[in-house]
């Protein structure tokens, strides 16, 4: 879709550069024939018009090239094709239309610098950026406070156009001397500062061509980032920026304010794009690079990974790019394309070159107002109502403001509000429920939405009193976050908690009586994809911990893991866990996690029992094409008879599964087990057909069942398919090895087709792989999470098993040296990976009380 225009004003030259201060209604536009249009946002009004250079010097005219502001909206920064930087002073504008504008300063460098294609102003260290058509990178710092000091120089003629010219500077023939540059008599303006910038202050060849963009890095965002914490640089006194250059290369810079007009600059990381970055724009912490080709490259910051590359279908060079949410509006020759989910959609809005592009939001009335800003070649500057838009998505992300940089997130704790209260924790579920963490899918959306939930996460830890990383999986999937609350004791020991951010898909929405991605509190219940599994029992986790070390009851540090990949078999977890071993030390006691349920809908429980899987896909396939049953029906042996005769052999009639050694290994069930699997059966509130027997043979049972067979060719009653498949989920319990029993499969399957006769082959493929796992109910930990549920519900929890897999389960207790608890947060109709996931807020109350307390006292 596309969006309506609100208003549209028309220029004789083309729009360059925009900049809009919504505070006081005023959107600036730099153009090709050196103005800057000052126009009113609320009537529409060309209020103004400011012409730059010198009555009557023509080479003193040039393109704004950019424009930028201070966050206050006190100061607009000028600058492009003379070299020059101008400062100007903005009033408000008045119910008359009246604006109040004064040029305050000009910068200028003796270097010959060429165009200045970007600029940028840090406004906590009051210092302008700007990348040059020389392929420097200058900066002057404490502009303002310079400003307002006295005496300043006021002569115009040292500015570089008017000391001289590049046709009358020749040396000409012979290296005669130079001829002087025809210029007006001496002009000087009390009112107006002239600044040179040093020539320290200037970083060669920051790239090896133009430096085409620089964007500042919001840096409440950077500090919580591992991949900004640089040895020499002062927490509080950096500013971080992003240039892009002709080069390929995007750079991060740490500019670190060392004493009064002294910065140190220091090149931190660097990201190689192929294509020359024409455009960037940060929404923390994913950098959108706008490129030739057509191409937008979107990395993430915190770990340099790049995550997305889209291509725009006319190919054409991206010269401006703006992000709202999801939706990427990348500007070019052919207009503007638009990305949303796995959409393209393009159309040339200004019939012509679209130069640039900016999104403005405002309140009005009680309502939001969200517009798009396009200035193009031809010099028409129009605002697009994108209204629709903030409707799509009323609550996403962690209620942020758009300001013409991006993301700004207002204060999350309104006066009277407390951070840890239970309202705050819902607000931050609200929050984390919005990002569509799909970590199976494909999606551009899904991968940046995982990306930001996991910066999202880091926040969240760090508000509530923990330090926090983000760590690389080493595949360029979700990445892991590594999270510690410090408790006060000086012994080392540790309790980990282990949870994860990504959600299975939704699936199809109509079939949800609310939207997956916006959390619904009702009826007792909170309502949404991944609010029980997994994001609503690790936001109880994470503000139980906070709150005990607000408290100063926290003795023991409490360690999270919190991966992105959990329901795509935790690809690159263990890997990572390995990689950064030495974060954990050797004195994790326990690990505690909580991604089950109850065994019904009133009785409380703790699980010590995960049953591990196999899941494994065989395929026979024929060289053969899809045939005709009344052709050739009979002459060839067929691929699903055979698959069918193969899956024959894995069962005997009674169902006893047939593969070698399935049984050998198995452990006998305690008497102990045995007893608590018979409190079960007495207490819990289980369908009338289940028995002791059953729920033996649910949770301390192997099984083997074919889940899925498939076939090629369009399924019809008269096609014989060239190849058919079916899916085995085989459950394992403690005893049998996973490895062990994969290999007896795969030989087992492999012998059996060997003794066909047939021209057909077997294709054997794991698609994934669990341990089991088994805790120990008697253990300190359970007992005392039991005492807990006794004194928090009234009633003692069941201990149970279950039939389902966690795969990383037995791998932190090995890798941690410690074991694993289970605590069920949910019910059992809470309706993890169906539609209508809910989790009952009762629980989660409770729950976030039992793990407070336990973390004190473990």
């Amino acid at each position: 879709m596309w969006f309506p225009s609100i208003h549209k004003w028309n220029h004789p030259s083309a729009i360059l550069s925009t900049v809009a201060f919504p505070n006081k209604q005023v959107l600036f536009a730099g153009t090709h024939d050196s103005k800057i249009l000052c126009l009113d946002l609320a009537t529409y009004n060309l209020v103004k018009i400011i012409p730059l250079g010198d009555e009557g010097e023509t080479h003193s005219k040039s393109s704004v090239l950019c424009l930028t502001k201070s966050q206050d909206e006190q100061f607009l920064f000028s600058a492009g094709a003379d070299s020059l930087i101008r400062i100007w002073s903005i009033g408000r504008l008045t119910s008359s239309g009246d604006l109040t504008i004064r040029e305050m300063a000009t910068l200028y460098s003796s270097l010959d610098i060429g165009d200045i294609f970007s600029l940028k102003y840090l406004d906590a260290h009051q210092t302008i950026v700007f990348g040059c058509q020389n392929a420097n990178m200058l900066y002057m710092t404490d502009v303002i406070d310079r400003l307002n000091r006295k005496p300043q120089s006021s002569d115009m003629n040292r500015l570089p156009h008017r000391r001289y010219d590049k046709f009358f500077d020749s040396t000409g023939p012979g290296n005669n001397a130079r001829t002087p540059s025809p210029s007006p008599a001496n002009l000087s303006r009390p009112d107006h500062a002239i600044m040179e910038i040093p020539l320290s202050n200037s970083i060669a060849y920051a790239h090896n061509s133009f430096i085409y963009s620089i964007e500042p890095i919001d840096i409440t965002d950077v500090q919580l980032s591992h991949n900004f914490h640089v040895d020499g640089l002062e927490e509080g006194s950096t500013a971080f920026i992003v240039s892009g250059g002709g080069d390929g290369l995007s750079k991060v810079w740490a500019f670190n304010k060392c004493a009064k007009n002294i910065v140190d600059v220091k090149l931190i990381s660097e990201m190689d794009n192929d294509e020359s970055v024409l455009c960037q724009v940060i929404q923390f912490p994913l950098l959108y690079c706008g490129l030739n080709g057509g191409y937008v490259k979107i990395w993430d910051l915190n770990l340099n990974e790049l995550i997305s590359t889209l291509q725009c279908p006319s190919k054409c060079d991206v010269v401006s790019v703006s992000v709202y949410e999801n939706h990427i509006f990348a500007a070019h020759e052919k207009g503007i394309t638009k990305f949303y989910k796995n959409e393209i959609f393009e159309r040339n809005v200004e019939e012509g070159l679209v130069l640039r592009t900016e999104i403005l939001r405002k309140n009005s009335g009680g309502l939001r107002h969200l517009r798009l800003a396009t200035g193009a070649k031809n010099g028409s500057l129009t605002l697009w109502n994108m209204n629709d838009l903030i409707s799509e998505h009323p609550n996403y992300g962690a209620q942020t403001s758009l300001s013409s940089n991006g993301y700004s997130v207002p204060n999350p704790h309104p006066e009277g509000q407390s951070l840890f209260d239970n309202d705050s924790m819902l607000e931050t579920l609200r929050d984390l429920i919005s990002f569509k963490t799909v970590s199976a899918s494909n999606e551009n959306q899904h991968t940046i939405d995982s990306r930001r939930c996991a910066s999202y996460l880091q926040k969240v830890f760090t508000k509530l009193g923990a330090t926090c990383d983000i760590l690389p999986i080493g595949s360029n999937d979700n990445p892991l976050l590594h999270a510690t609350f410090k408790g006060t004791s000086n012994t080392k020991s540790k309790i980990a908690w282990y949870g994860h951010y990504d959600i299975v898909s939704p699936g199809d929405p109509n079939k949800w009586g609310t939207d997956p991605y916006i959390l619904t509190c009702e009826n007792g219940y909170l309502k949404g994809r991944g609010v029980t599994d997994n994001k609503g029992p690790l936001v109880a986790a994470m503000y139980s911990a906070g709150s005990a070390l607000s408290k100063g009851t926290l003795e023991k540090d409490i360690v999270f893991l919190v991966e992105g990949q959990e329901e795509s078999n935790s690809k690159g977890f263990a890997e990572a866990i390995e990689k950064h071993r030495n974060l954990f030390g050797n004195d994790v006691d326990w690990v505690l996690f909580s991604n089950s349920y109850w065994i019904d809908e009133k009785t409380p429980c703790l699980n010590y029992g995960l049953r591990g899987v196999i899941n494994a896909q065989l395929r026979v396939w024929s060289e053969e094409p899809d045939r005709h049953s009344g052709l050739d029906g009979g002459i060839h042996r067929e691929p699903t008879t055979d698959l069918s005769r193969l899956l024959s052999k894995l069962q005997d009639d009674d169902g006893r599964v047939l593969i070698p050694g399935f049984y050998d290994s198995l452990i006998a069930l305690s008497n102990d087990d045995k007893a608590r699997f018979e409190e079960v059966y007495k207490r819990a509130d289980l369908a009338k057909s289940m028995s002791v027997d059953k729920l033996i043979a649910k949770w301390a049972q192997p099984s083997l069942s074919i889940t899925n067979m498939k076939v090629s060719g369009p399924g019809n009653a008269t096609v014989i398919p060239h190849s058919a498949s079916a899916t085995l989920s085989i459950r394992i319990v403690p005893g049998q090895d996973v490895h062990a029993m994969q290999d007896s499969l795969q030989q087992f399957v492999s012998d059996w087709f060997s003794k066909f006769d047939t021209s057909n082959h077997l294709e054997f493929k794991l698609l994934n792989e669990a341990e089991p796992w088994l805790g120990k109910p008697n253990n300190a930990a359970y007992q005392l999470l039991k005492k807990e549920i006794m004194e928090a519900w009234g009633i003692n929890p069941l201990f149970i098993r279950e039939g389902g897999s966690i795969p990383q389960v037995r791998f932190l207790e090995r890798a941690l040296g410690a074991s694993a608890v289970q605590i069920p947060c949910g019910q059992s109709t809470d309706n993890a990976h169906l539609n209508n996931e809910r989790l009952r807020i009762e629980n989660w109350y409770k729950i976030r009380q039992i793990l407070e307390s336990s973390f004190t006292r473990l």
